[in-house]
């Protein structure tokens, strides 16, 4: 592996004072992709869609006895963006996802993931009973 180099930058300021900073040069050759897309199986790619994820919100959203436009408000976030959450029109966002957390106990496992079993079994249920109410 190629450690970086130091730059070094002198700076003199207007008291007697002498200021160094540095700064690590990484050369061109090591510079990462802007973006890494880690190998994901068919089925977890699948359950990370905004569709499904939209879908998982909706039942945590019914699961709290509230409205679409009361979610949003809780969350302080315009009801559209809610509503295309909801809907699998748009991305949830790392913010809205954290305070969904926070606020419902609900987990990341399975908001992105859809993973049922770190939720707390109260929840589990009330979402399970309305998802088979929808299904059937």
């Amino acid at each position: 592996m190629h450690t970086p180099e130091l730059m070094t930058i002198m700076v003199t300021c207007q008291s007697s004072k002498l200021e160094i900073a540095t700064k690590a040069v990484i050369p061109h050759c090591l510079h990462m992709p802007a973006k890494i897309e880690p190998k994901l199986s068919e089925a977890l790619r699948n359950e990370m869609t905004p569709e499904n994820i939209g879908r998982r919100l909706m039942l945590l959203r019914e699961a709290q006895n509230l409205k679409s436009s009361e979610m949003a408000d809780l969350l302080d976030i315009p009801r559209t963006y809610w509503s295309r959450f909801e809907g699998g029109k748009r991305a949830i966002t790392e913010p809205v996802a954290a305070m969904l957390v926070e606020r419902f106990d609900v987990t990341l496992d399975f908001l992105i993931l859809g993973r049922w079993d770190r939720l707390p079994y109260e929840l589990a249920e009330r979402m399970r009973a309305i998802d088979l109410a929808k299904k059937s």
